[in-house]
């Protein structure tokens, strides 16, 4: 309850407070929550130092990782207003090309897999499908406060967005592909060695979750991949990429790492773009400990 309603009262702050000014504060949290939160910290430099390559400076990854905290809280302010904003007001804001790849993508007539990392703002990229008319569900991993959860499928639903549930929803994401409709996934989810498949991320080898590629050979739904980042005067800078194409072999096991592989070289140039708005809290990269 104490976490719920400190909640709250952070959204009630984010959607009544300058926007300029929500921005600025978020910056100040961010940094705070970078210096008081060691194993975040640990976590996101030991992934930027992955990201920005051996030629970077401890000074370069610390000052990435941070900014990372930063941008994150000012996400989390977009996140408790745009229930709230006209989506005019977003669009007058959003600078995106690339949406005839997304209408190339649904004249298959199979669905569309719109598939992300924690990069940029997702909360802002479904809002500009949904109004755009496009029908849009969302796959999203649930929190442990299941009062949060019914806020954040609430606060999604006003704007044309259904949340799936990652723990039971296959089912209502078959529905929604059969509709010819769009489902986000958000895949940058670290495995530990044995799971998922195994792909090259930023020149090392780790493994990578498979639901876009197991949905797309299983459905025929189209892959489609894209972004949408924050830019210097705090608009929103993004494009959707065109369809991933692909043959299939018949060897179900290379075919979806192939897919996969696809998938994660298109993200890794965008995050090594946007390090800074990559927001992975957790340690992507096993440890040599982890991987023996």
């Amino acid at each position: 309850m104490i976490v719920y309603w400190l909640v709250l009262c952070l959204v009630f702050l984010a959607q009544h407070l300058p926007l300029g000014f929500s921005y600025w504060l978020a910056g100040i949290v961010g940094n705070l929550v970078y210096a008081f939160w060691p194993r975040g910290r640990r976590n996101v430099q030991d992934n930027m130092r992955h990201v920005l390559g051996p030629g970077a400076t401890d000074r370069e990854i610390r000052d990435t990782a941070r900014r990372s905290f930063r941008n994150y809280l000012r996400l989390l302010v977009d996140f408790a207003r745009h229930s709230r904003t006209d989506p005019a007001t977003i669009d007058g804001r959003l600078r995106a090309t690339g949406w005839e790849h997304l209408d190339q993508a649904f004249e298959h007539g199979k669905g569309v897999l719109l598939v992300a990392t924690h990069l940029g703002n997702w909360e802002i990229a479904g809002t500009a499908l949904a109004s755009r008319g496009y029908r849009v569900s969302a796959v999203s991993e649930s929190i442990g406060n299941e009062r949060i959860n019914r806020l954040a499928t609430r606060s999604r639903a006003e704007l044309g967005i259904e949340l799936i549930p990652m723990e039971y929803g296959l089912k209502r994401v078959y529905r929604a592909l059969r509709r010819n409709e769009v489902v986000g996934l958000v895949i940058d989810r670290p495995l530990p060695p044995g799971k998922g498949t195994p792909v090259e991320f930023f020149g090392k080898h780790i493994t990578w979750p498979t639901g876009p590629a197991v949905l797309a050979l299983r459905t025929g739904a189209k892959i489609v991949t894209g972004y949408l980042v924050r830019g210097d005067d705090h608009d929103y800078v993004g494009e959707v990429l065109p369809p991933l194409v692909f043959e299939t072999t018949g060897d179900r096991e290379s075919d979806v790492q192939h897919i996969t592989q696809q998938i994660v070289c298109i993200q890794e140039d965008l995050i090594r773009r946007y390090p800074d708005q990559w927001y992975m809290f957790r340690r992507m990269w096993p440890t040599a400990r982890e991987q023996s």
